[in-house]
Protein backbone atom coordinates (compact mmCIF):
# COMPACT_ATOMS: atom_id res chain seq x y z
CA UNK A 1 0.00 0.00 0.00
CA UNK A 2 1.37 3.71 -1.31
CA UNK A 3 1.50 5.65 2.47
CA UNK A 4 -0.09 8.54 0.56
CA UNK A 5 -2.97 6.39 1.10
CA UNK A 6 -2.85 5.38 4.80
CA UNK A 7 -4.99 8.48 6.76
CA UNK A 8 -3.11 10.44 8.78
CA UNK A 9 -4.02 10.03 12.37
CA UNK A 10 -5.00 13.23 13.95
CA UNK A 11 -3.33 14.64 17.46
CA UNK A 12 -5.00 14.46 20.45
CA UNK A 13 -5.34 17.77 20.12
CA UNK A 14 -7.09 18.36 16.87
CA UNK A 15 -9.37 15.05 18.16
CA UNK A 16 -10.09 17.34 21.35
CA UNK A 17 -11.16 20.35 18.69
CA UNK A 18 -13.21 17.81 16.66
CA UNK A 19 -14.99 16.66 19.96
CA UNK A 20 -15.15 20.54 20.78
CA UNK A 21 -17.26 21.08 17.33
CA UNK A 22 -19.47 18.11 17.45
CA UNK A 23 -21.04 18.83 21.29
CA UNK A 24 -21.44 22.63 19.95
CA UNK A 25 -23.81 21.46 17.49
CA UNK A 26 -25.92 19.81 20.00
CA UNK A 27 -25.87 22.57 22.60
CA UNK A 28 -29.17 24.60 23.26
CA UNK A 29 -27.31 28.18 24.50
CA UNK A 30 -29.30 31.70 23.70
CA UNK A 31 -26.27 34.13 22.57
CA UNK A 32 -28.81 36.37 20.87
CA UNK A 33 -29.04 38.97 23.41
CA UNK A 34 -25.79 39.03 24.59
CA UNK A 35 -24.52 41.13 21.64
CA UNK A 36 -24.94 43.23 18.19
CA UNK A 37 -22.51 41.10 16.76
CA UNK A 38 -24.69 38.23 14.89
CA UNK A 39 -21.30 36.57 13.89
CA UNK A 40 -20.26 35.67 17.85
CA UNK A 41 -23.75 33.85 18.00
CA UNK A 42 -22.10 31.35 15.86
CA UNK A 43 -19.53 29.17 18.59
CA UNK A 44 -19.25 26.49 16.18
CA UNK A 45 -17.91 28.78 13.10
CA UNK A 46 -16.34 31.02 15.26
CA UNK A 47 -13.87 27.98 17.17
CA UNK A 48 -13.43 26.60 13.84
CA UNK A 49 -12.15 30.10 12.17
CA UNK A 50 -10.14 30.30 15.54
CA UNK A 51 -8.57 26.86 14.93
CA UNK A 52 -7.87 27.34 11.34
CA UNK A 53 -5.47 30.65 12.75
CA UNK A 54 -4.14 28.45 15.25
CA UNK A 55 -2.92 25.98 12.70
CA UNK A 56 -1.72 28.54 10.67
CA UNK A 57 0.70 30.33 13.22
CA UNK A 58 1.67 27.18 15.44
CA UNK A 59 4.60 26.27 13.86
CA UNK A 60 5.96 29.76 14.19
CA UNK A 61 5.32 30.12 18.27
CA UNK A 62 8.18 29.66 20.67
CA UNK A 63 5.92 26.72 22.64
CA UNK A 64 3.91 29.05 24.84
CA UNK A 65 2.96 27.40 28.48
CA UNK A 66 0.62 30.71 29.72
CA UNK A 67 -1.90 33.22 27.45
CA UNK A 68 -3.85 35.81 27.67
CA UNK A 69 -7.03 36.02 25.37
CA UNK A 70 -7.50 39.32 25.19
CA UNK A 71 -11.21 40.73 24.72
CA UNK A 72 -12.33 37.10 25.14
CA UNK A 73 -16.00 37.28 24.38
CA UNK A 74 -17.90 34.43 24.55
CA UNK A 75 -14.78 32.26 25.49
CA UNK A 76 -14.07 30.81 22.21
CA UNK A 77 -10.15 31.41 21.90
CA UNK A 78 -10.65 30.25 25.58
CA UNK A 79 -11.58 26.74 24.73
CA UNK A 80 -9.21 26.67 21.62
CA UNK A 81 -6.12 27.34 23.15
CA UNK A 82 -7.04 24.92 26.39
CA UNK A 83 -7.16 21.93 23.99
CA UNK A 84 -3.27 22.85 23.49
CA UNK A 85 -2.47 22.45 27.05
CA UNK A 86 -1.70 26.11 27.11
CA UNK A 87 -2.75 27.61 30.40
CA UNK A 88 -5.18 30.62 29.44
CA UNK A 89 -6.83 33.44 30.70
CA UNK A 90 -9.69 35.64 29.13
CA UNK A 91 -9.72 39.27 29.66
CA UNK A 92 -13.02 40.50 29.24
CA UNK A 93 -14.93 43.71 30.37
CA UNK A 94 -18.26 43.24 29.67
CA UNK A 95 -20.13 41.26 32.33
CA UNK A 96 -22.69 39.73 29.81
CA UNK A 97 -20.27 38.03 27.68
CA UNK A 98 -18.55 36.40 31.01
CA UNK A 99 -21.75 34.93 32.20
CA UNK A 100 -22.42 33.32 28.62
CA UNK A 101 -19.02 31.88 28.27
CA UNK A 102 -19.58 30.40 31.62
CA UNK A 103 -22.91 29.17 30.22
CA UNK A 104 -20.72 27.86 27.52
CA UNK A 105 -18.12 26.11 29.19
CA UNK A 106 -20.63 24.14 31.35
CA UNK A 107 -22.46 22.94 28.34
CA UNK A 108 -19.06 21.76 27.00
CA UNK A 109 -18.44 19.93 30.20
CA UNK A 110 -15.12 22.30 30.25
CA UNK A 111 -14.26 24.09 34.17
CA UNK A 112 -14.02 27.56 33.43
CA UNK A 113 -12.98 29.81 36.25
CA UNK A 114 -13.74 33.14 37.43
CA UNK A 115 -10.80 34.74 38.90
CA UNK A 116 -9.78 38.63 39.82
CA UNK A 117 -6.04 38.55 39.61
CA UNK A 118 -3.75 36.71 36.69
CA UNK A 119 -3.00 33.54 37.95
CA UNK A 120 -2.79 30.64 35.58
CA UNK A 121 -2.90 27.83 38.26
CA UNK A 122 -6.63 28.25 38.09
CA UNK A 123 -6.68 27.81 34.20
CA UNK A 124 -8.94 27.76 32.16
CA UNK A 125 -10.32 31.08 33.24
CA UNK A 126 -12.46 34.61 32.44
CA UNK A 127 -11.04 37.53 34.69
CA UNK A 128 -13.50 40.40 34.19
CA UNK A 129 -11.23 43.75 33.47
CA UNK A 130 -10.26 46.25 31.62
CA UNK A 131 -7.14 45.57 29.59
CA UNK A 132 -5.68 48.91 29.78
CA UNK A 133 -5.34 48.57 33.18
CA UNK A 134 -3.58 45.44 33.53
CA UNK A 135 -0.45 46.67 35.59
CA UNK A 136 1.66 42.97 35.92
CA UNK A 137 4.48 42.36 34.05
CA UNK A 138 6.11 39.42 32.11
CA UNK A 139 3.54 36.86 33.43
CA UNK A 140 2.54 35.52 29.39
CA UNK A 141 4.31 33.72 27.11
CA UNK A 142 1.56 34.71 24.34
CA UNK A 143 -1.51 36.94 23.90
CA UNK A 144 -4.29 36.58 21.31
CA UNK A 145 -6.62 39.05 20.32
CA UNK A 146 -9.32 36.98 17.62
CA UNK A 147 -12.08 38.85 15.81
CA UNK A 148 -9.90 42.08 16.32
CA UNK A 149 -11.21 45.28 17.50
CA UNK A 150 -9.80 48.09 15.44
CA UNK A 151 -10.64 50.13 18.43
CA UNK A 152 -7.95 48.67 20.92
CA UNK A 153 -5.26 47.93 18.74
CA UNK A 154 -5.21 51.67 17.96
CA UNK A 155 -5.16 52.51 21.30
CA UNK A 156 -1.58 53.93 22.03
CA UNK A 157 -1.22 52.15 25.00
CA UNK A 158 -2.12 48.82 23.82
CA UNK A 159 0.75 47.50 22.57
CA UNK A 160 2.91 48.89 25.03
CA UNK A 161 0.31 47.15 28.12
CA UNK A 162 1.24 43.86 25.78
CA UNK A 163 5.35 44.84 25.65
CA UNK A 164 5.05 44.58 29.02
CA UNK A 165 3.04 42.02 30.12
CA UNK A 166 4.69 39.39 27.45
CA UNK A 167 7.68 37.14 29.22
CA UNK A 168 11.51 37.55 26.97
CA UNK A 169 10.69 36.08 24.10
CA UNK A 170 6.95 36.55 23.78
CA UNK A 171 4.49 36.62 21.30
CA UNK A 172 1.07 38.37 20.10
CA UNK A 173 -1.68 37.15 17.85
CA UNK A 174 -3.82 38.84 16.48
CA UNK A 175 -6.54 37.74 13.57
CA UNK A 176 -8.79 39.71 11.97
CA UNK A 177 -11.94 39.69 8.97
CA UNK A 178 -9.99 42.22 7.43
CA UNK A 179 -8.00 41.60 3.92
CA UNK A 180 -4.54 42.01 3.85
CA UNK A 181 -4.47 45.42 2.04
CA UNK A 182 -6.21 46.54 4.51
CA UNK A 183 -4.49 45.60 7.51
CA UNK A 184 -1.68 47.05 5.51
CA UNK A 185 -3.52 50.37 4.96
CA UNK A 186 -3.80 50.70 8.70
CA UNK A 187 -0.39 50.26 9.70
CA UNK A 188 1.11 52.49 6.65
CA UNK A 189 -0.98 55.11 7.91
CA UNK A 190 0.29 55.05 11.68
CA UNK A 191 -3.04 53.79 13.07
CA UNK A 192 -1.38 51.32 15.02
CA UNK A 193 1.45 52.42 16.93
CA UNK A 194 4.66 49.46 17.56
CA UNK A 195 7.10 50.09 19.96
CA UNK A 196 10.45 49.48 19.57
CA UNK A 197 11.22 45.99 20.35
CA UNK A 198 8.53 44.62 18.94
CA UNK A 199 8.51 42.90 15.62
CA UNK A 200 5.78 42.06 13.02
CA UNK A 201 4.96 39.75 10.38
CA UNK A 202 1.95 39.43 8.34
CA UNK A 203 -0.10 35.90 7.55
CA UNK A 204 -2.69 35.40 4.85
CA UNK A 205 -5.31 32.99 5.64
CA UNK A 206 -7.53 33.03 2.58
CA UNK A 207 -11.25 31.21 2.63
CA UNK A 208 -10.89 31.34 6.43
CA UNK A 209 -13.26 34.25 8.24
CA UNK A 210 -10.33 35.81 10.17
CA UNK A 211 -8.04 36.04 7.05
CA UNK A 212 -5.49 38.19 7.78
CA UNK A 213 -3.36 37.39 10.86
CA UNK A 214 -0.27 39.97 12.56
CA UNK A 215 2.26 37.99 14.38
CA UNK A 216 4.43 40.24 16.86
CA UNK A 217 7.49 38.80 18.04
CA UNK A 218 8.68 40.56 21.77
CA UNK A 219 12.61 40.99 20.68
Amino acid sequence: MNNHDIPRQKSEAELKVDALLEKLKTLDIDLEHETDDQEQLKPSERIESIYNVWLAIKDRLNNPETALDVGSGFGYGVAVLDTKNIKTIGIENVPAKNKQALALFDQLDVALNEIDEIDFENSPAIMEAEFDQLDQEEVADLITMFYLSQELITKPETFEICQKLLKKDGQMVLATEADRASVEQIIASGAINLPAGLSYEIIDLPGNFEQTIILLNKN
